[in-house]
């Protein structure tokens, strides 16, 4: 058994190119000083690797700031959920998570978030970590927002020829077209001002076509602020209207919102420019790091006051009630990433809440998992 240590660059001496950066060294302890195994991994590619916000800061030098949180509430006054809405949400199986993000949602950490997602790895879809490698799972998605993971899963074209027409079939009007179209920055949907402007209140009486209507209008404007918010942050895409077009389509939203949450960090770890910034469901990746890690981790403040919907069983608490209210960060946005990215580069573990400190040693992949899997069941 080789006991060579690897050099400043990670590698054992002289190793270079992909395949030692490839390489993944684990400290065994054999009853005296820890030894250095080669295990294989022949998995991160230099193709993501030059772009990566990680090696940018380490071999380039370079400072990069916080991402920009694209993604956003639904709680504002903005548009105002309607109780005529209840029947048509509930028939998507969306009524636990659009009970829980349309009444408060917890204040975001734009530096801890950006900390974390240095750490991903677009080839495993995976936060590579010190002390192994994790990920959110469906489980996570269905615990913490409460959305359906079984059913189908949400395939459709994404081709946005004839937008605007099929837009005003499905919901009676659709944004102008401009006559520059290369100032047209809503190539295909509409911007969150517009959906407000035409459709924040329900008119009461109302047919039950204009119910159905704004119903449908709401559940898109609170998907694309929530689990489907692109990088600019400021449109509602068409392609998530055309997926609403159906009631009763028995789609697996859950599912969904995990691989565009995947898709986003997969982009956001590669974005380093002044403005660069990610969507996808921030609330759910927040929570799930304050639920698992400790790195960046508010503290609990409060709970806004829960209605009791009739002890309507879909509109009970999800998890993440217990992070309704947590404190806010206020220090300066860059400092507070450096330190968050020094205390990645500690050697802490956290499984639920217990802190393990493991000086120098990283787990194999399957003692994570099954020590997080422990930790899932014990919740």
């Amino acid at each position: 058994m080789s006991s060579e240590l690897p050099n400043s660059a990670g590698r054992p001496g002289g190793t270079s190119g992909t395949a030692g950066r490839c390489r993944s060294w684990i400290p065994v302890n054999s009853a005296g000083p820890y030894f250095w195994l080669s295990r294989m991994v022949w998995l991160l590619e230099d193709y993501y690797d030059h772009q990566h916000r990680a090696y940018l800061m380490a071999e380039k030098h370079m400072r990069l700031r916080p991402l920009k949180i694209r993604s956003h509430g639904a709680s504002s006054n903005d548009m105002s959920y309607d109780e005529r809405y209840t029947e048509y949400i509930k028939r998507l199986g969306l009524l636990p998570f659009i009970t829980l993000v349309s009444r408060s949602t917890p204040n975001l950490n734009a530096a801890a978030i950006t900390a974390l997602v240095d750490r991903w790895r677009p080839e495993t879809h995976t936060f590579h970590l010190r002390t192994g490698e994790i990920t959110p799972t469906l489980q996570d998605v269905s615990m913490i927002f409460g959305l359906p993971i079984a059913g189908e899963p949400l395939c459709m074209s994404t081709d946005s020829d004839g937008w605007r027409n099929a837009m005003e079939l499905l919901i009676g009007m659709a944004p102008e077209e401009l006559e520059d179209k290369s100032k047209d920055r809503v190539p295909a949907g509409a911007t969150y001002a517009w959906i407000v402007s035409n459709f924040r209140e329900c008119p009461n009486p109302a047919e039950v076509e204009v119910i159905e209507t704004h119903a449908r209008v709401y559940v898109w404007y609170v998907l694309s602020r929530t689990l489907f918010a692109d990088s600019g942050g400021r449109t509602a895409q068409w392609m998530w209207l055309k997926a609403l077009a159906n009631w009763d389509s028995n789609i697996s939203w859950g599912s969904a919102a995990l691989a565009y949450l995947y898709r986003q960090l997969d982009d956001a770890c590669r974005r380093a420019g002044e403005s660069a910034g990610i969507g996808g469901a921030m609330v759910l990746l927040s929570i799930w790091s304050w639920e698992r890690l400790p790195v960046g981790r508010p503290k609990e403040v409060g709970h806004h006051p829960w209605p009791s919907y009739n002890r309507n069983p879909l509109r009970q608490p999800t998890w993440a009630y217990k992070w309704d209210v947590v404190s806010e960060m206020t220090s300066d946005v860059d400092a507070m990433y450096l330190k968050y990215t020094n205390e990645w580069s500690g050697s802490l573990m956290v499984v639920g809440t217990s802190l393990v400190l493991l000086p120098g040693l990283i787990l194999t992949r399957s003692a994570w998992r099954n020590n997080l899997s422990g930790s899932c069941a014990a919740h």
